[in-house]
């Protein structure tokens, strides 16, 4: 009596778990938008180049499509589920992983937030000792928000590495007329730069 009615508390627990199991599982759907939010997190970042961003998305286009074929006989199978969980959670991992490695980057560039702050505190120290004139900074931070906007423009796809480069020569051009501004102004008035 006692094993029949351990068997039927078993079965009776499996079956309550089974359905539990089975709303876990993320449709295609579900994962692509998951998947896809995070490349294109991403790519605004800077964390995936646009390289990195194509290959990922094409990988996941190669599980929709596998995904219609399974379903295209009948509906998913269990193996057929426990394939595409397990190839979703390594294309995860995968992404994950790109997101975080600086392979392929320059690691000491830096995004245009980070050179803002620094390019306004230079403006702002200039402005204090009279090296520029307010009119000098407006220019100097009117060209900058030109960086940035173009900045913004290139991520919308992800930064290549030309797009890099164009942006590093923009703003190491705006930086040199700024830095020859308060040279000037310091060999005018006989105070050495250091």
């Amino acid at each position: 009596m006692r094993k029949l009615l351990a068997m039927a508390i078993t079965a009776s627990a499996l079956a309550i778990a089974a359905p539990a199991s089975a709303q876990a599982w993320q449709s295609i759907n579900q994962r692509q938008a998951n998947l896809d939010a995070r490349i294109d997190a991403g790519v605004r970042s800077g964390d995936l180049t646009r390289q990195e961003a194509v290959r990922l998305r094409g990988e996941f286009n190669d599980l929709a499509r596998l995904e219609t074929r399974y379903r295209s006989s009948y509906g998913l199978s269990d193996s057929e589920r426990r394939d595409l969980d397990n190839r979703f959670d390594r294309l995860s991992s995968q992404i994950r992983f790109e997101r975080n490695d600086r392979q392929d980057r320059n690691d000491n560039w830096q995004p245009i937030n980070q050179r803002q702050r620094a390019l306004d505190a230079r403006i702002d120290r200039g402005v204090r000792s009279g090296a520029l004139n307010r009119n000098e900074a407006v220019r100097l931070r009117s060209e900058f928000s030109g960086i940035a906007r173009l900045e913004a423009q290139y991520r919308r796809n992800g930064l290549s590495v030309s797009e890099r480069r164009d942006l590093d020569r923009r703003f190491d051009r705006l930086d040199s007329r700024l830095e020859a501004s308060l040279t000037d102004w310091d060999r005018r008035h006989g105070r050495g730069r250091g």
